[in-house]
């Protein structure tokens, strides 16, 4: 009987890891596509409207990265 017990116990800890990993990919995944939308609207812009707001085009990728992941 206990060993039914650990096994299903066993079963059910698997699948609560399987299911945090997940989410785990769903999230980093949305902040990855926030990141990359990000850094296009940016990159699409002129150079003359990334100076009006005080950025580079040199330094979109690591204002993204600051923007998205903090």
């Amino acid at each position: 009987m206990a060993f039914v017990q650990t096994a299903q116990s066993a079963r059910i800890d698997l699948f609560a890891t399987l299911r945090a990993s997940i989410e785990e990919f769903k999230a980093a995944r949305a902040l990855r596509q926030k990141y990359k939308t990000t850094v296009r609207e940016l990159a699409r812009m002129s150079d003359r409207e990334l100076a009006d707001i005080g950025i580079n085009r040199y330094d979109i990728d690591s204002i993204a990265e600051a923007h998205v992941y903090g």
